[in-house]
């Protein structure tokens, strides 16, 4: 009997001594694991104050850059070439970071609700009319607007508006114009913005019209126009002007209240 429990401790001790490498293999590798989850969640909070900060900083900007524009217009010939170069710098670079702040083809959450689309045109035109200063544009609000209400995220249309008018800002000049107007196209709701600007540099041309394309400031918005189920596609022509059209299902349509 005692021989017999002799030789199963000497067994288990002999089997204990087998997996003692791999116990602690296990442990170490759970060790590390644990690590490597905490590490992920300090990273995923970091960048998520890295990207407030960016995104903050892309608006700083604009404001400026806009407010600058303005006073570039009327500034002497000799320094206002310059001055808008740099406007058109900062601009595009504010647009550039919000940009990468951006996963790439990350799902857009929208927060449906009923949206006035006069209200909100107004809205944004005020912000840019503000942030040019001296500088003017003349807004020419046509047809489709009024009583228009549309179920959509109202601050993902917000921002839709401000690039296409910051962009139409950009483009044209003092005194120029800029036109909005709405209509229904078969299917689809469409928001026009149209100028007499020259378009943005380096267009790329195809088939004789100059596609002002969809880079730096506009991807995102695009994004949120599909993700309502719309698009956004802008044009610009030699010596006529930019037009972009917003466009959204007509099933997106409220009736009148």
């Amino acid at each position: 009997m005692g021989a017999t429990l002799g030789f199963v401790t000497l067994a288990c001790g002999s089997g204990l001594l087998t997996l003692a490498p791999a116990l602690i293999a296990l442990a170490w590798e759970r060790r590390r694991l644990r690590d490597v989850r905490l590490a992920l969640v300090t990273s995923e909070a970091r960048r998520g104050e890295l990207v407030r900060l960016v995104r903050m900083t892309a608006s700083d900007l604009r404001g400026p850059a806009l407010g600058l524009l303005g006073h570039a217009e009327r500034a002497p010939a000799a320094l206002k070439p310059s001055l808008i170069g740099v406007c058109r710098y900062l601009l595009d670079l504010a647009e550039a970071l919000i940009d990468q702040t951006e996963e790439p083809g990350t799902p857009r959450k929208l927060r449906e609700e009923s949206v006035q689309v006069r209200p909100l045109v107004d809205f944004v035109l005020s912000q840019v009319a503000a942030q040019l200063g001296p500088g003017r544009r003349v807004w020419r609000l046509g047809d489709g607007l009024d009583g228009a209400a549309m179920l959509a995220d109202r601050r993902a249309l917000h921002q839709v508006l401000l690039r296409v008018v910051t962009g139409a800002a950009l483009s044209t000049g003092d005194g120029d114009w800029i036109e909005f107007s709405a209509a229904v196209r078969g299917e689809t709701w469409v928001l026009a913005v149209e100028d007499e600007g020259t378009g943005l540099a380096n267009p790329r041309t195809s088939g004789g019209v100059e596609t002002r394309g969809l880079g730096v400031g506009l991807a995102l918005a695009r994004q949120l126009m599909q993700a309502h189920g719309g698009d956004l596609t802008i044009e610009s022509t030699a010596r006529v002007g930019t037009r972009a059209l917003i466009s959204l299902p007509v099933s997106r349509l409220l009736p009148p209240a």
